[in-house]
C-alpha cells in the first residue's frame, strides 16, 4: 500500500486556511438504538482513505488546487459521570466546532463545505444546531435514510439515533414543508402520522426503484426552490444490506450502491448543499468492509462534484479576425 495522506491524498494534515472541505469525525454511539460498533466509523474510514487516490467512478481526478480538503480529526466523548453527561459535553463541542467552522470560512472568504463522518446518527442534532445558527434565514434539510428518525422521544431519550429530525424541526428556522426523506421502508406509527400532521415527504426506497433517480431528484429540486442553504444526511442503511450489511439496524428492500451513489452526487450538483454526514456505519458488523467501502465512495464522489462547482469557467477566445 502506497503511504498517503488521508481522503486520497487530498487532506495534507499541514494545510492552513482557507479550505474547501472540512472533514469531523465524530466516533460517539450513545445514542445506538440497536447494534453498536458505529464509533469505530471515523477512523477506520479515514485509514481505508489513504489507500487509493480521489478519483471518482467516471475517472475523474480531484485536483488538490480545486478542492482544498482539511482533516479536523475526531472530537472524542470525555470522562462523565453519567452517559447523559458525556453526551451533553460532547454535544456542547460538536456545537461549537460546527459554529467555529464556518466561522472561520467566513473570515477567509471560502464557502467551506463541512462532511461530517459519525457515529450514531443522534450526532447529527448538535450539527444542526451548529449549521443552523448562521443561517436566519433558513434551511432545507435531506435526509436519506431507512426510518423517518421523527420520535420525540425513544428508550426515554430526546436525543436518540431516532430523534435527529424531530429535533431538527423544533428550530423555527427549518420548516416541515423544507424536510424531505428518500428511502424510507421502515416506520413507526407516531412518525407516520406526525408526518400526515405536518406534510412532510418521504419517498420508500421501493417508489425510488419505481419511479427512478431522476424524477427523485426532480422532487428534492421542488421540494427545496428558493433555499440557499441545505444540509444532507446519510445514514448508510438506506442503502439495501446487501451492500451495506454494516449497520446497527439493517432493513431489507433498500437503495443499491449504485442509486446511492447517483441520488448523492445528483442532489450535491443540483441543490446548494453546504454540509453533509455519514452516519450509523459499524466497520465490526461488516467484516467484508463493503460498507467502509461504499461510504469513501460516496466522499469520493462527493469530492469530485464539489471539484468540478470550483473549475474556473472557461475564457472565451478573442473573436476572429475578418478581412
Amino acid at each position: 500500500m502506497i503511504s498517503r495522506h488521508a481522503w486520497g491524498g487530498l487532506a495534507d494534515p499541514a494545510l492552513p486556511l482557507p479550505y474547501d472541505v472540512a472533514i469531523l469525525g465524530l466516533p460517539y454511539e450513545g445514542g445506538a438504538c440497536f447494534r453498536a460498533g458505529a464509533a469505530e466509523a471515523p477512523r477506520m474510514l479515514r485509514e481505508i482513505s489513504a489507500s487509493s487516490p480521489a478519483i471518482s467512478e467516471e475517472g475523474y481526478a480531484v485536483d488538490a488546487s480545486l478542492l482544498r480538503v482539511r482533516d479536523l480529526g475526531d472530537l472524542l466523548p470525555a470522562p462523565g459521570d453519567t452517559p447523559e453527561a458525556i453526551r451533553d459535553e460532547l454535544f456542547g463541542r460538536v456545537e461549537g466546532a460546527v459554529v467555529e467552522t464556518f466561522r472561520l470560512a467566513a473570515m477567509a472568504g471560502r464557502n467551506t463545505f463541512l462532511i461530517s463522518i459519525g457515529g450514531d446518527h443522534s450526532v447529527t442534532i448538535p450539527i444542526l444546531r451548529g449549521f443552523s445558527s448562521g443561517l436566519p434565514e433558513g434551511y432545507g434539510l435531506i435526509s436519506l435514510d431507512a426510518h423517518p428518525d421523527l420520535f420525540d422521544s425513544y428508550d426515554g431519550s430526546r436525543l436518540s439515533a431516532a430523534c435527529p429530525l424531530r429535533r431538527a424541526l423544533d428550530s423555527s428556522r427549518l420548516s416541515p414543508e423544507h424536510v424531505l426523506i428518500l428511502g424510507t421502508r421502515s416506520y413507526n406509527q407516531v412518525e407516520l402520522d406526525f408526518m400526515e400532521e405536518k406534510k412532510i415527504r418521504f419517498v420508500p426506497a421501493r417508489r425510488i426503484a419505481q419511479q427512478g433517480i431522476e424524477a427523485t431528484l426532480a422532487l428534492a429540486r421542488q421540494t427545496m426552490a428558493g433555499l440557499g442553504n441545505l444540509y444532507l444526511t446519510i445514514d448508510i442503511d438506506v442503502a439495501d444490506p446487501s451492500c451495506a450489511p454494516g449497520t446497527g439496524a439493517p432493513v431489507a428492500g433498500g437503495l443499491s450502491s449504485r442509486e446511492l451513489l447517483d441520488l448523492t452526487r445528483g442532489l450535491v450538483e443540483a441543490l446548494p448543499v453546504r454540509a453533509m454526514d455519514l452516519v450509523e456505519i459499524a466497520p465490526p458488523l461488516d467484516p467484508t468492509d463493503a460498507t467502509l467501502f461504499l461510504a469513501l465512495q460516496i466522499v469520493f464522489e462527493t469530492f469530485a462534484v464539489l471539484a468540478e462547482k470550483r473549475k474556473p469557467a472557461p475564457r472565451r477566445g478573442a473573436p476572429r479576425q475578418t478581412a
